[in-house]
């Protein structure tokens, strides 16, 4: 009896061992999995500090922007010259600036030195001008000149399509199906829905299109050489080069100062009807936020009225497919 005694008190210990080690074992889980929740929760915090700290590094950025604008617009204002070109110092060129823990990067684009497509809809002969204008973009790029009409019906407000457009009976069997917009363009992204516009097409085309209201227009000191010869089939190549070459410095301010030119001497009529002006009123402005191991990225429009106020007309958070072909150039 006492050797079963014996066996038994060993028995009790050994299952009293298993059930000690089973709690530990169950314990150092459940810290584990504290241990392991705590350090989640706090990079989750990091993180989203770090984000908002740099949000607030790219809202600076933006503001100082609109600062430079506003000044640029009181300089001007004070010579009685309403000019803007790229020579000013608000024509901020992929600039890092340096803050604790971290940089920004800062690069603005005149987006009145562009195409507008919102223009494919005016009426009557601006509609005519502009679709031309357009058009001759679309044959120096080497882009089917059908896309114009495409781009118009996806714009227009009418259902009917155009000789060579598309409305929503083309859109609707594509996969994945959609209809148009029938509204002017608010993005240039929207161009990768509309038929014919690739992504070929469409790395093309960014840098020199955008999307302002349709009472905008070109701002020739700018312009890039393709919109400048888009003004008008009378002016070629070398004509775009040599306004490109005079406009440094100050720019021009008026008319005048262009049909000085030589190469320009006999086309002042052409000039005069292909309606542009000499200042912008609307600036993209590119930021790139980094603190820590954080990267911000935002896309500010920024639009200065006849008073020379500066406001913001819409952002874009994150990176797009026209971070890359958003550089200027020159």
């Amino acid at each position: 009896m006492k050797m079963m005694s014996e066996a038994s008190m060993n028995q009790q210990r050994g299952i009293a061992l298993i059930y000690v080690l089973l709690i530990f074992a169950m314990i150092t889980l459940m810290a584990s999995q504290m241990v392991t929740s705590l350090w989640l929760h706090t990079e989750k915090n990091t993180r989203f500090l770090e984000r908002i700290q740099a949000k607030h590094h790219a809202l600076s950025a933006e503001q100082y922007v609109a600062l430079l604008l506003e000044q640029d617009f009181e300089e001007d204002k004070k010579k009685k010259r309403q000019v803007d070109h790229e020579g000013e110092r608000w024509n901020v060129k992929t600039v890092g600036y340096p803050v604790e823990q971290g940089d920004i990067e800062v690069q603005i684009v005149d987006e009145n030195g562009r195409f507008n497509l919102n223009w494919l809809t005016a009426e009557a002969l601006d509609g005519k001008r502009y679709a031309s204008q357009f058009e001759r973009i679309l044959k120096n790029l080497d882009i089917d000149t059908q896309l114009t009409y495409t781009i118009k019906d996806w714009i227009d407000s009418a259902q009917e399509p155009s000789e060579t457009g598309a409305e929503d009976n083309h859109y609707l069997v594509l996969d994945p199906p959609r209809r148009t917009a029938d509204f002017p363009l608010v993005s240039l992204s929207e161009l990768r829905l509309i038929q014919g516009v690739g992504k070929e097409e469409f790395e093309l085309l960014a840098p020199l299109m955008t999307t302002l209201p349709k009472e905008s227009k070109v701002n020739v000191n700018s312009a890039s050489p393709e919109v400048l010869r888009s003004l008008s089939d009378k002016i070629t190549e070398g004509d775009a080069q040599t306004i490109i070459d005079s406009r440094t410095g100050e720019g021009f301010a008026k008319l005048e100062d262009m049909t000085k030119l030589p190469a320009l001497k006999d086309k002042t009529a052409e000039l005069k009807a292909a309606g542009f002006e000499f200042s912008s009123s609307y600036f993209n402005v590119y930021i790139k936020a980094t603190y820590r191991d954080t990267v911000f990225y935002m896309r500010t429009l920024l639009v200065r009225n006849a008073d020379g106020q500066v406001q913001v007309a819409g952002r874009e958070i994150g990176p797009n497919d026209y971070w890359v072909t958003a550089n200027k150039e020159s």
